[in-house]
């Protein structure tokens, strides 16, 4: 099956996205529309787009995240943070550092709950860098917590 434009839309310009099943029915091939959606001037479609990216199994995903990692707009940067908890932690562990110092409170908040649920040693050491250097004492206290939990 050809993925075309409308059938990204039709699954993700929705009030509720099911994001793993519009990911199993789209798969791979709807990356490239997605990365299309993801640079484009709606940041709430570019957003969902850049999430249902993360959710699809193959090594493009990253791609769509680091992009979005980078853009002006904090939406996307949230969908990015979002989404890094859905790739594996190499492909994930690039951007993590940037988003955990993201300008946005939003973005690090988001950013600090995906990598906390990564387990392995680095994106602990990641969180408590956090949990002891963040200029907010909310994200401070938040990351003391999820590294206890």
């Amino acid at each position: 099956m050809s993925v075309t434009i409308q059938d990204v839309l039709d699954r993700i310009d929705l009030d509720e996205t099911d994001y793993p099943a519009a990911a199993a029915e789209l798969g791979p091939e709807a990356l490239p529309l997605l990365e299309e959606l993801a640079g484009g001037g709606d940041p709430m479609l570019a957003s969902k787009a850049v999430y249902l990216a993360s959710v699809i199994s193959d090594p493009g995903s990253a791609r769509i995240l680091e992009r979005a990692a980078q853009h002006p707009d904090a939406r996307l940067r949230v969908a990015a943070a979002a989404g890094l908890r859905n790739l594996p932690e190499h492909d994930a562990a690039p951007q993590v550092d940037g988003l955990l110092q993201d300008s946005d409170l939003g973005v690090r908040k988001v950013a600090l709950k995906s990598a906390a649920a990564f387990d392995s040693p680095a994106m602990t050491a990641r969180v408590q860098r956090l949990a002891e250097q963040d200029p907010e004492p909310a994200m401070r206290d938040l990351a003391k917590r999820v590294t206890t939990e």
